[in-house]
C-alpha cells in the first residue's frame, strides 16, 4: 500500500515539473517574442525617416499664391523679352544707318573728281569757242576795212555823180553793221575768256583739293581762300562722321543695355524653371501627394523606398505606397513634430489615399 502511494506521489510530482517546465519555457518565449518585438520596432524608430505628408491642390493657399508669382513671372519676362527684341531691332536700325552713312562718306571727293573732270571739259569746249570767237573777228576785221575801202570809193563816186546818195547810206549802213558785229563779237569773246578763266580756276581748285597739297598747275594765281562747293562738302563730311559717331555710341549704350537685359532675362527663366520644378506648380494642374521631409531624415529617403503607415506613428505598421521622386530645392515648413525646420518634399505614390490624412508617415529604405 505503501509503495503505491509512494508511486503515485512520484509520478505527481513528476507531471508537476513538466508543466512547471513547459510553463516557464512558454513564458521565456513570450518575453523572448516581446523583446524581439520591441527590439525590431526599436531599430525601425532609430532607421526609418519620418516625414510629414501633404496634399496639394489648384485650391490649396500656397497653389493659389505660386499661381500669382508665375504670373507675374511670365508678365516680368514676357516684357524683358520685348525689350531685347527691341533693343535688337535698334541695334539693327543703327547699324543699317551706320553702313548707309559710310557709302556716302568721301562722295565729297567724288564730287570735286567729277566737278574736276566736266569743268576740263568745259574748259577745252571754252577752247574751241574763244579760237572761233578770234576767227570770227579776224574775218570781221577784214570785211570791216574792206567795207571802209568801199565805203571811200562811195563817197568819192558820189563827189563825181556816178552814184546817187542812197547807195552812200546803203555802203554806209553796211560798214555801220560790221562796227556792230566787231563790238558783238568782242563782247563774246570776253564772255568766252571770262568763263575759261574760271573754270580753268575752278578745275585747278579742284585738283589741289584732291591732290592735298595745294599745288596748283601753270595759269593764273587761284584766289585766297577755299572754294564755297568744297567748304560745302568739307562741312557735310564733318556732319557725317559726327552723326556717325553719335550712332556708334548709342549703339554702345543699347549694346550694353541689352546685355544687362539679357542677363536679367537668364535670371529670370532660371526663376522660372525652379518655380516649374516644385511640387506646386504641378499641384496647379492636378493633386499631388507629397511629404516634407527634414534633412535629419532625408538620408534614409530615396525613390522606390516604402511608405509606412502605423498606429499612434509606432505600432502596426504596413505598406501604403512608395516614394517616386525626391525633389530638388530647399524648403522651410513644419517637420513631422510641428516644429519650423529645412528639408526638401518628396513625391509619394500612395495606395490608400487616406494614408495622406495621417499626421507622420514613415519610410523605409529596406
Amino acid at each position: 500500500m505503501s509503495i503505491e502511494l509512494s508511486s503515485s506521489y512520484g509520478a505527481e510530482t513528476s507531471a508537476s515539473h513538466v508543466r512547471t517546465r513547459i510553463a516557464a519555457l512558454a513564458a521565456l518565449a513570450v518575453t523572448a517574442a516581446v523583446l524581439g518585438w520591441l527590439a525590431r520596432n526599436i531599430y525601425y524608430i532609430a532607421t526609418d525617416s519620418w516625414v510629414a505628408p501633404i496634399q496639394l491642390s489648384p485650391d490649396s493657399d500656397k497653389v493659389v499664391q505660386l499661381r500669382l508669382q508665375l504670373s507675374r513671372q511670365t508678365s516680368e519676362l514676357a516684357r524683358v523679352e520685348a525689350e531685347v527684341a527691341r533693343i535688337d531691332a535698334d541695334v539693327d536700325a543703327i547699324d543699317a544707318a551706320i553702313a548707309s552713312l559710310s557709302t556716302m562718306r568721301g562722295e565729297s571727293k567724288q564730287s570735286m573728281t567729277w566737278e574736276a573732270g566736266v569743268r576740263g571739259e568745259e574748259l577745252a569746249r571754252l577752247d574751241r569757242v574763244v579760237a572761233h570767237l578770234q576767227q570770227q573777228r579776224e574775218l570781221l576785221g577784214r570785211l570791216q576795212d574792206r567795207q571802209r575801202d568801199v565805203t571811200s570809193e562811195a563817197r568819192d563816186d558820189l563827189a563825181a555823180g556816178l552814184i546817187d546818195r542812197d547807195e552812200l547810206r546803203r555802203q554806209e549802213q553796211a560798214l555801220d553793221g560790221l562796227a556792230l558785229q566787231v563790238s558783238d563779237n568782242e563782247r563774246q569773246l570776253e564772255e568766252a575768256q571770262l568763263r575759261r578763266r574760271e573754270a580753268d580756276i575752278a578745275r585747278r581748285a579742284y585738283r589741289a583739293e584732291l591732290d592735298g597739297d595745294g599745288a596748283t598747275s601753270a595759269g593764273p594765281a587761284l584766289p585766297r581762300g577755299r572754294m564755297p562747293e568744297v567748304a560745302a562738302g568739307d562741312e557735310r563730311e564733318t556732319r557725317l562722321e559726327i552723326e556717325m559717331m553719335k550712332l556708334a555710341s548709342e549703339r554702345r549704350g543699347l549694346v550694353a543695355v541689352r546685355a544687362a537685359a539679357a542677363d536679367r532675362l537668364a535670371k529670370e527663366r532660371e526663376l522660372l524653371d525652379e518655380i516649374q520644378a516644385r511640387p506646386l506648380y504641378r499641384a496647379m494642374h492636378t493633386s499631388t501627394d507629397v511629404a516634407f521631409v527634414p534633412y535629419d531624415d532625408l538620408d534614409g529617403v530615396v525613390p522606390g523606398a516604402r511608405v509606412m503607415a502605423c498606429v499612434w506613428g509606432l505600432f502596426s505598421c504596413h505598406d501604403v505606397g512608395r516614394v517616386t521622386e525626391i525633389l530638388p530645392g530647399e524648403v522651410v515648413t513644419e517637420d513631422p513634430w510641428g516644429d519650423l525646420a529645412r528639408g526638401q518634399f518628396i513625391v509619394l505614390d500612395l495606395d490608400e489615399p487616406g494614408a495622406i490624412r495621417e499626421k507622420v508617415l514613415r519610410v523605409r529604405g529596406e
